[in-house]
């Protein structure tokens, strides 16, 4: 199941577990919650990475609630991190959470590359200058974070591409332009999340697939045109879930619903409400398409001004409606 597929997508930015080995006492001298601290010398940093055993960190999902990973060591208390700083705390081979910095320096983030861990959380950055970008992709950590990041600039995402990982979070980006649409889209990772997205074109979606790179996850789609639904049924890599369409009803909508029945896969709409009965009808030609059963759907008004047909539902969407609180599946 798509959504739930999605989920373990999201929370594949993380490996949960605490790192084996490691001493589990605390020194007396470290507050029982990191985030408490809010400047660190070179020494302070080395004795916390050798002693600390590592916590529960909760973290928000985009629009799929939360999950708690173990292992980490956070510290959203910090605001800027220097280079020796940074060095020392690159030796944690647990998740390290630095959601606090507010700006990164080439120096430091050079510095904070080493890191070899699981995953780095940088969310609280929201500027990245191209060679702090070329920096961080660098690291050969298991995962990199940026989900503070609500604009990029070409060569930023071209920088960031660059990240060997497999795993990278860019879900704070609400809209992306077809040029860094395509710097990002050299991504060759496993799991590219988007999911603040929430609209796409047919020259940003074709900006993406230009490349050998990923279609991202896109949970938070709201609006696609039929160029963009074109791109993603043609990926052999998109799940097929669009959990943020909530309304079929741009004048291109009949178009998109039957692009987006082509889909070779399970089409997910589960927050499906508003459409037109032209739309309606195009979208049901897909036998394995997931939505809200149809007599709780608003039907609109044919986006082309055309005038409004009775929804001809196939014999096996018949079936699966007479069965109450069922999703057509």
């Amino acid at each position: 199941m798509p959504l739930a597929r999605a989920s373990l997508v999201v929370s594949a930015l993380i490996v949960s577990g605490l790192v084996p080995g490691r001493p589990r006492t605390l020194a007396a001298d470290v507050p029982p919650d990191t985030n408490a601290i809010t400047s660190l010398t070179p020494d302070e940093a080395r004795k916390l990475v050798a002693e600390f055993p590592g916590v529960n960190v909760e973290l928000q999902l985009k629009n799929n609630g939360t999950f708690t990973f173990g292992g980490a060591l956070p510290l959203n208390g910090l605001r800027s991190l220097d280079a020796d700083t940074a060095a020392a705390l690159a030796a944690y081979d647990g998740h390290l959470v630095l959601n606090g910095l507010e700006s990164l320096d080439a120096e430091a983030a050079r510095a904070l590359a080493k890191y070899a861990g699981p995953t780095l959380f940088l969310d609280g950055l929201t500027t990245l200058p191209p060679d702090v970008a070329e920096a961080l992709a660098a690291s050969p950590c298991g995962g990199l974070s940026l989900d503070g990041m609500t604009d990029l600039l070409p060569a930023t995402a071209r920088r960031l591409a660059e990240y060997e990982g497999p795993r990278m979070s860019l879900d704070g980006l609400t809209t992306l332009d077809p040029e860094v649409a395509a710097g990002l889209g050299q991504f060759k990772g496993v799991v590219f999340l988007l999911n603040g997205l929430t609209t796409l074109d047919g020259p940003t979606a074709t900006a993406f697939a230009g490349h050998e790179g990923r279609i991202p996850s896109l949970l938070g789609l709201e609006s696609l045109d039929a160029a963009a639904a074109e791109v993603l049924v043609s990926s052999p890599d998109w799940d097929g879930a669009l959990p943020g369409i909530t309304a079929l009803d741009s004048p291109d909508s009949v178009a998109v619903a039957e692009t987006l029945a082509t889909y070779p896969h399970p089409l997910w709409l589960p927050n499906l409400r508003k459409l037109s009965s032209k739309t309606l009808t195009a979208l049901l030609e897909k036998h394995d398409v997931v939505i809200p059963l149809i007599d709780t759907l608003e039907l609109v008004p044919e986006p082309d001004g055309g005038v409004t047909e009775d929804v001809v539902l196939p014999d096996a969407v018949l079936e699966r409606h007479r069965r109450p609180g069922r999703p057509i599946d």
